[in-house]
């Protein structure tokens, strides 16, 4: 049986967040060339924009196929790690991203299913986060921002077997208001990478899909 390989992304800086933890992080473990035990990992930094962050993930799928995608994004006002359960097809038109741009529709698929569960171990990620205590909580709500628009759109486009999003709250290295630490982002990183390979059973790469 081969290792099971993550894909995992964190965001970068956007209007409310001009340092995103979840960036900072994702580089100190790419650097590092951590894996979880008995998986590959993948990382990529991700822009905060409403046109390209999705489509830089599935290139990277079609570029290396993965197992599973997990998302990493800040939510800045957050007291607890939130893992996201739902994408949820509704999209802001008046948050702008990096660059300034709006989303033009109010749906992120006018076609498309109203609401879309993660596909990643859930419940297994809550028990990693508070094993080593951390606050954390399942959310089915991932607002209405880049977030939410990247989980739905991954599942819609069942990008992996496995996609599910983790929000970490600010950090105090990145905003003097915050409660939590880089480290404890980065703690909580790698307890839900180790949740997902061991909750991935597959018995040969057909599984991976782009």
């Amino acid at each position: 049986m081969t290792q099971p390989r993550l894909l995992v992304c964190g965001f970068g800086s956007f209007p409310a967040a001009p340092r995103n933890p979840s960036a900072t992080v994702i580089e100190a473990l790419a650097a590092a060339r951590w894996a979880t035990p008995g998986a590959e990992i993948d990382y990529l930094t991700l822009p905060v924009s409403w046109s390209n962050s999705v489509a830089l993930i599935l290139d990277a799928l079609r570029a290396r196929p993965a197992d599973a995608v997990l998302v990493v994004g800040v939510a800045t006002s957050a007291d607890a790690f939130r893992v996201e359960t739902l994408g949820r097809n509704r999209a802001s038109r008046t948050l702008p991203d990096h660059d300034g741009v709006l989303w033009q529709g109010a749906l992120i698929a006018p076609d498309g299913a109203g609401v879309l569960g993660a596909t990643a171990p859930s419940e297994a990620v809550l028990e990693a986060l508070l094993h080593i205590n951390l606050p954390a909580r399942l959310s089915d709500d991932a607002g209405d921002y880049l977030c939410n628009f990247t989980l739905y759109s991954l599942l819609a486009a069942e990008a992996a077997p496995v996609v599910g999003f983790l929000h970490v709250p600010q950090a105090r290295e990145c905003a003097e208001e915050a409660s939590f630490d880089l480290v404890d982002v980065e703690r909580a990183v790698r307890a839900a990478a180790g949740a997902y390979a061991q909750a991935i059973s597959r018995p040969d790469a057909s599984r991976r899909t782009a």
